[in-house]
């Protein structure tokens, strides 16, 4: 999936199969999402400026401890705590998992690491084809109602019968429940790979879902979950999530609850976060030890572990962007450790591993990659381009053998400033070896389905929230049973690689347990990275938490890496239960 700033959105996996059934809309589901999405586009532009949260402090009021937190910037919202609403408030803003939880949690920290949630065990069959979840018992819906084992398979199967929601690309054949604290869900083919999704699927309860006519389109406004926090108000500005008092795991949360704030920018947001307004963001702050840890340095903290490689991703529908060289030749122009230094501070790292992978996916790396670096080569680059038929016109920029000038579209959300910065710096870098940038600056939501949709030249891609392994990482971007034509979205491989070797490798690693398989497929696909290059490795997105300790403790570092600390996707609600209020 692309990039949409500090959240990484939604993603899909997928074990085998085919395009047509790895969660891939239909040409009816698309045309729904696209009005579903740009209808919520629409509401949002007839709004105008983001309110500051009304706390002043996260004491609150009568001496309750609200949080004050925001995700991505995206400008007043649309009222729709459907959890699997793409660009609804909790995705984007935060609060996802908070009302409803998910199965359990992957930490994208320790590859194979994974937090009991609402299931508190599971087991595979031997083939991998059946998967067993053991639930918690004595949990209750926020509305009083017992939740059991015909929640889960009633929101397994909803998301197989609604590919348009199918976020994750469980490739499930269907799910059932087997007693009141047992669901099965059977798959098609071995499913090991599919596991850290199965667990993010967040429950909605089945009683009022099944009552629902389309959940595509269901804006559940008045939520229902088992999470720690119900819907206490809202605005277009913000909501209020409070304690909910019933909630199953004891004594927990020890917060009284979460005000989620709508900000226009990096900008509104950072300037809120230097001023003490918000307790827990996830955004670039220019300077930020100055600007950020030095307003308060007793109290203002961060911690930005990679969480997952990003890329530049073609539209490999278009036709300059199918040739390898040409991509080679846009590698080669890049100097990452200039990027990541002028667009992130150093608070992002360079990506430079041609295989793409993270730090903590090192021991993964084949030996002959292991000591090999990105590095810019200018004459390289050129090189390259005049192998591809490519020759320099009168202003310096490359034109093809069909007569036209190379030039590469960049698309962003405008809220993102450090996108735009790292776009304004690979402008010269591009230049120089004749190819010209131009930058497309959208909102959030307008990118999102740009991107999805196929509709885009170039951008940032990567598996964000979903680099759980090597093999979590090559399967969301490259795996062509995952995407979907031009027109219909594709919530992972967006650049729409098709390559039958690749496919192979990858069901290869997905169909076996046995380690010396695995890492021959792996391996596989890291020479398909190298030699094929079909997306370009640039840095590692980081999971952005500033957090106040001012009046709240408990939040995980690097002397506590119990989780990441991003204030939105699925891990955000481990963190809440976590925090409790300073003594």
């Amino acid at each position: 999936m692309f990039r949409i700033g500090r959240l990484g959105g939604s993603t899909r996996t997928g074990g085998l199969g085919k395009a047509s059934d790895a969660a891939v809309a239909p040409g009816k589901t698309g045309r729904r999402l696209r009005r579903r999405v740009l209808a919520a586009t629409a509401a949002l532009a007839l709004l105008s400026g983001a309110a500051a949260c009304s706390d002043k402090s996260s004491g609150g009021a009568g001496g309750k401890v609200i949080l004050r937190a925001t995700g991505a910037p995206t400008g007043p919202m649309v009222k729709n705590f459907n959890p699997y609403a793409i660009t609804g408030p909790m995705n984007l803003m935060g609060g996802v998992g908070m009302i409803n939880e998910p199965l359990f949690i992957p930490n994208v920290l320790k590859v194979g690491d994974f937090k009991p949630w609402l299931a508190k065990s599971w087991q595979f069959s031997p083939d991998g084809k059946q998967l067993t979840l053991d639930l918690q018992t004595g949990v209750k819906w926020s509305d009083g109602q017992a939740f059991t084992a015909d929640d889960v398979a009633f929101t397994v199967n909803m998301l197989l019968k609604n590919p348009a929601l199918n976020q994750y690309g469980l490739l499930a054949v269907s799910a059932r429940a087997e007693g009141p604290a047992k669901a099965v869900i059977d798959f098609p083919t071995p499913a090991f790979t599919q596991l850290p999704f199965v667990g993010l699927t967040m429950i909605v309860p089945k009683h009022i879902w099944e009552q629902v006519q389309d959940p595509n389109t269901y804006t559940f406004e008045n939520p229902v979950g088992t999470g720690p926090f119900t819907l206490e108000s809202w605005t277009p500005q913000g909501y209020l999530l409070a304690k909910n008092p019933d909630y199953w795991q004891a004594g927990k949360p020890k917060i009284d609850g979460i005000r989620y704030v709508a900000y226009t920018s990096n900008v509104s947001a950072n300037l809120a976060l230097a001023q003490g307004e918000l307790d827990w963001a996830g955004n670039f702050v220019n300077n930020i030890d100055k600007e950020y840890v030095g307003k308060d340095p007793a109290n203002n903290h961060y911690w930005f572990p990679p969480m997952a490689p990003m890329s530049l991703g073609f539209n490999l529908t278009k036709p300059q962007w199918q040739n390898a060289d040409v991509r080679k030749a846009v590698s080669f122009a890049l100097d990452r450790k200039t990027l990541a230094q002028l667009a992130f501070q150093g608070e992002e790292q360079p990506n430079m591993t041609p295989t793409g992978l993270l730090p903590q996916h090192a021991e993964f790396i084949a030996d002959k990659y292991k000591n090999i670096q990105l590095t810019q080569d200018i004459p390289q680059a050129k090189a390259l381009l005049a192998k591809a038929g490519y020759k320099p016109g009168g202003d310096g920029i490359m034109v093809g053998p069909d007569g036209k000038r190379l030039t590469m579209t960049l698309l962003t959300s405008s809220s993102f400033t450090d996108v735009l910065t790292l776009y304004q710096v690979m402008t010269d870098q591009l230049k120089q070896v004749g190819i010209e940038v131009k930058i497309d600056s959208k909102s959030t939501t307008e990118s999102l389905t740009d991107t999805y949709m196929g509709n885009y030249d170039v951008g940032i891609t990567g598996p964000a929230y979903a680099a759980y392994s090597p093999f979590n990482v090559y399967e969301r971007t490259l795996a062509g049973y995952l995407t979907a034509p031009v027109g219909q979205p594709a919530f992972n491989n967006t650049e729409r690689w098709q390559d039958p070797e690749t496919d192979k490798l990858l069901q290869q690693y997905a169909s076996t347990q046995d380690p010396a398989v695995q890492k021959q497929a792996l391996e596989g696909l890291q020479d398909i990275m190298v030699e094929k290059m079909p997306i370009i490795p640039l840095y590692n997105f980081a999971a952005w938490s500033e957090y106040s300790t001012k009046s709240v403790v408990g939040w995980p570092d690097k002397d506590n890496p119990y989780s990441v600390g991003i204030s939105v996707g699925a891990a955000s609600v481990y963190v809440a239960t976590m925090l409790e209020p300073k003594k």
